[in-house]
């Protein structure tokens, strides 16, 4: 009954990114930016001119899934009589950024693993390989139903196909919540401050601290939470008011005066400012952090291959200030790939794609290792939830969680040309810094109607109004 739930919810998705996919071996854990991968044009022509092996380069973000894909990659290297190596490789750091390089460098891999942004950024610039002229009638049967025209499927060109499900949730470490003498994790904004300001205060002198954001990259950090806990608290989307058709940042105010006591001396592991992910993720696992917000699909795999934890974590939705829910909060359909249109190996990718990542024996793995939760019918009806999916029903796509229309910088990144620093980069000053959080919001709220403005007079973007909307059921 509950996988039903799941997946009525999830099929009417798609803010993720699949395409085609194909050779190499190695995982390169490099960081800041991409290195010169042996894929380049003029390699792939020798290679087809020698008839030696074709590398196909797919770059990901996601270390929580690592062991499993690469086991797979390793195994299709070995195996596959198409003469086609994949070449997969991990960036844990300024994954987007890295991307723009190669894109610009002309040395951008032949398949990336979908990440909304990036997505979002390229769709309009013919950046993304349209797939379907390789899509055959197994795969429209196993994978159709994930296919949904407007977001995944634009102008009848698919850009991704997703996988698995995924939003954001609080996760917490048990056993310093009790250490601390706190009962319950919070279910209130209120009270998730005042268990961060308890935890810092008792613990900070054995190096424990009650709450951690990775606001290196506020884009990051606040997307993973900030994002959705703003749609249960004020029923807004990237500050967009479908109701009125117009940007209003003015009700953050609350919410991020909070954050910025969360991220203060008083409620935060030192240093938030520059700490990514992985750093926080290993602090978490180390039992130095009480608390923070991430996704739901990633954090399960995480601390059971990449960071093996030994205290028992836990997962309970967003706090809201006096638990007042005022919207559902939105879930990504994710696990997708997406490919380089200027690839000179799309035919090989295909292949590597297909016989690696849309695999209903591989799928399965995935849900029953707890690394995603699974969207695809055949999936769910082959395999047995992970016990982590059992035992924290959190974790999973439920009634509180919808599907929400695209905001107009979703629709069009280029459409919303915001003048200075983007909304994520703002709320970082706000937060971090002593810049004044009432004015700033409207500044901010100026500055994203006026871009709005600006690409609807341009044909760039369209106004986007729905009558009576309601954020608590925002996709009718």
């Amino acid at each position: 009954m509950r996988k039903r739930k799941l997946l009525a919810f999830l099929l009417s998705v798609a803010l993720t990114a699949t395409m085609m996919a194909g050779c190499g071996k190695s995982v390169d854990k490099s960081g800041d930016t991409p290195s010169t991968t042996e894929s380049t044009d003029e390699s792939k022509t020798d290679s087809e001119a020698t008839g030696e092996k074709t590398k196909v380069v797919i770059w990901s973000k996601d270390r929580h899934d690592a062991d499993l894909i690469t086991s797979k990659v390793d195994a299709y290297n070995g195996n596959n009589t198409d003469n086609i190596e994949v070449d997969y490789q991990i960036y844990t750091e300024n994954y987007e950024q890295a991307i723009d390089m190669a894109f610009q460098s002309g040395e951008a891999p032949d398949i990336i693993v979908h990440q909304t942004q990036i997505f979002q950024k390229y769709v309009n610039s013919g950046r993304w390989a349209d797939y379907t002229p390789y899509m055959d009638d197994d795969f429209k049967a196993t994978f159709g139903s994930v296919i949904i025209p407007g977001m995944n499927e634009i102008d009848g060109k698919v850009y991704y196909v997703p996988t698995t499900g995924t939003t954001g949730r609080l996760f917490y470490n048990k056993a310093i919540f009790e250490k601390a003498g706190i009962a319950n994790p919070p279910a209130t904004l209120e009270e998730m401050v005042e268990d961060a300001r308890i935890i810092t205060s008792k613990l900070s002198g054995e190096g424990i601290y009650g709450f951690a954001a990775n606001m290196k990259s506020p884009g990051s950090a606040l997307g993973r939470s900030l994002l959705y806990q703003v749609q249960r608290e004020l029923g807004l989307s990237y500050g967009y008011d479908f109701a009125a058709g117009k940007y209003d940042f003015s009700g953050y105010e609350p919410v991020i005066n909070s954050w910025k006591t969360l991220l203060s001396p008083e409620c935060a592991f030192p240093g938030c400012e520059s700490l990514d992910i992985d750093p926080l993720r290993t602090q978490f696992a180390d039992g130095k952090i009480g608390m923070y917000i991430s996704y739901t699909h990633a954090e399960p795999g995480v601390y059971k291959n990449q960071f093996p934890m030994k205290d028992e974590w836990g997962v309970v939705q967003i706090p809201v200030s006096d638990g007042n829910v005022k919207g559902a909060q939105s879930y990504i359909a994710n696990g997708g790939y997406l490919f380089n249109a200027e690839s000179k190996n799309l035919d090989a990718a295909w292949k590597a794609y297909r016989a690696i990542f849309t695999d209903i024996d591989y799928l399965a793995e995935y849900y029953e290792q707890g690394l995603g939760i699974s969207i695809i019918p055949a999936v769910i009806e082959k395999a047995k939830p992970a016990q982590v999916y059992i035992d924290n029903a959190d974790l999973l796509i439920g009634d509180t969680d919808a599907i929400w229309p695209l905001a107009p910088q979703e629709v069009n990144a280029n459409a919303v040309l915001v003048e200075g620093m983007d909304m994520y980069a703002t709320f970082g000053s706000m937060m971090l810094g002593d810049a004044d959080i009432k004015s700033g919001l409207k500044d901010l709220t100026d500055r994203y109607n006026a871009a709005l403005k600006a690409g609807i007079d341009e044909g760039t973007g369209t106004e986007i109004k729905i009558d009576s909307f309601n954020p608590k059921n925002p996709s009718k």
